[in-house]
């Protein structure tokens, strides 16, 4: 009897420190009424039971718990001596990093599991030293794994959505800090399988704060969780905006609109020849950094009405200052109600392209030229990213970017134009920090990304303008 009482007491024993060394690990979503991905600024958790209140800042949007009474037991122990955290978007599209923090140096065995449990992936490491070290996780195939490190006795685990497909099954050691990183996501307050939970998210919506849908469940294991938004950011994206489908210029010229996130753009360059005010924008056969002046794309006057002009930085200014504020303020060109972007509205216009999935390339939040290119114009290129491969596939975002080129001199008397069909630039309302030198953004037909350079103010440039 005595000796099955003690059977019993050690399987006891055994279960809870099972119980006290389990995790509990929850991946935040952000979504909008659209469907499409919010990013989370932060995540509010609450521990209803226990009255603790933790919040995680993003890029943290993955919260593990440690199963324990909040005393210094074997599980948490293990954890503190050896922590496992994502360092990037989780889940991810076949390629996600971790950081790997060790207290004793020795050797650390790593692996991917699946959701039954196979190995996938294994990495071991016979002599690594303390400090934070870098994985680079790849995956084959779609699903929930669970990424593991063990050594000196002691294990963690960190769960793994994969939504993409690389090449291969690896983990890959890539760098290491002597420092510590702190693990944000992992929380030590007392947290018991069971526990009531609320989580509520907060994203910025059209330049404000907004609150998720609260989630209130009683927590007993890992998942995610996507945490609802009333506003639809990107609702209209690729449409005609809200309120102002087209535009007229001072000439009579009608120009189609597009909303792309919380900017309303022209779809289509301009063309006018006259400010609003009706003075007259000359048509230009020299440069100068004072005069206005605008120019046909390639010299040639049967380009205007695809292409629109190109104008060099006086004729868009219309004598206005620079600014670099967001937005800008400057009408200068532009139909009234609209104005000429500053290189922040660019910059906000190809940031919230970048966290598109539609508007990405080969799932990289910077590879968005295809999706602001026009379908045709553009020269032939090899790179499945670029603007001339495979056009058709080309403008998912609307824009409808133009190749119209870029009109310039040397000297005095030797003028040019070049780059048509090769490149897409437009000016912005920046001063470049360099004497007689503007901000401008462009896309080429073998890029990849919007790019940003400065360029003297006697070129000849295309304009989009944004409503006020």
């Amino acid at each position: 009897m005595m000796k099955k009482n003690s059977i019993l007491a050690f399987a006891f024993t055994v279960l809870c420190a099972i119980v006290h060394a389990q995790t509990v690990t929850i991946s935040f979503t952000g979504r909008d009424t659209a469907n499409r991905h919010l990013q989370l600024d932060r995540v509010e958790v609450k521990n209803l039971a226990e009255g603790w209140q933790e919040t995680l800042f993003w890029p943290d949007t993955v919260l593990t718990m440690h199963v324990g009474t909040g005393i210094s037991d074997a599980g948490t122990q293990a954890s503190h001596a050896l922590q496992l955290s994502a360092s990037s978007a989780n889940p991810f599209h076949g390629t996600t990093t971790a950081n790997l923090v060790v207290k004793e140096p020795g050797e650390v065995t790593t692996e991917i599991t699946d959701i039954s449990g196979r190995t996938v992936a294994s990495l071991r490491e016979t002599a690594l030293q303390p400090g934070t070290h870098q994985l680079r996780v790849t995956l084959s195939a779609t699903g929930v794994y669970f990424l593991t490190a063990r050594t000196h006795g002691a294990s963690v685990s960190l769960k793994l959505v994969n939504s993409g497909k690389s090449s291969q099954n690896a983990i890959e050691h890539t760098g290491y800090n002597q420092t510590f990183a702190t693990d944000k996501g992992s929380i030590y307050n007392t947290f018991h399988l069971g526990d009531p939970m609320e989580y509520t998210g907060y994203a910025t919506f059209n330049g404000a704060t907004v609150e998720s849908s609260h989630i209130v469940q009683n927590q007993s294991a890992s998942e995610s969780l996507t945490l609802q938004f009333a506003a639809a950011l990107g609702m209209n994206d690729a449409q005609p905006c809200p309120g102002s489908p087209t535009i007229i210029d001072q000439d009579g010229n009608v120009y189609n609109t597009v909303q792309i996130g919380n900017q309303c753009w022209m779809k289509e360059s301009l063309r006018v020849t006259h400010y609003s005010d009706g003075t007259a924008i000359p048509m230009g056969n020299s440069t100068s950094l004072t005069l206005p002046y605008r120019y046909c794309p390639d010299n040639d006057t049967a380009n205007v009405a695809t292409y629109g002009y190109l104008y060099n930085w006086p004729a868009v200014m219309h004598g206005a200052p620079c600014s670099s504020d967001n937005p800008s303020g400057v009408q200068g060109v532009c139909p009234k109600g609209w104005h000429v972007p500053s290189n922040a509205e660019y910059g906000q216009l190809i940031s919230y392209a970048g966290t598109q999935s539609v508007y990405q390339c080969d799932n990289n939040s910077f590879f968005t030229a295809k999706a602001f290119a026009a379908q045709t114009g553009w020269r032939s290129y090899y790179d499945q990213c670029s603007p001339g491969c495979n056009p058709s596939t080309n403008d998912a975002a609307g824009f409808s970017a133009k190749a119209a080129g870029h009109y310039s001199n040397l000297g005095t008397t030797n003028h040019y134009f070049y780059a048509f069909s090769d490149m897409a630039a437009f000016w912005t309302t920046t001063d470049g920090g360099c004497n007689d030198r503007i901000y401008m953004r462009h896309i080429y037909h073998y890029g990849k990304h919007w790019q940003e350079a400065i360029q003297d103010k006697h070129c000849g440039l295309s304009v989009r303008c944004v409503r006020n």
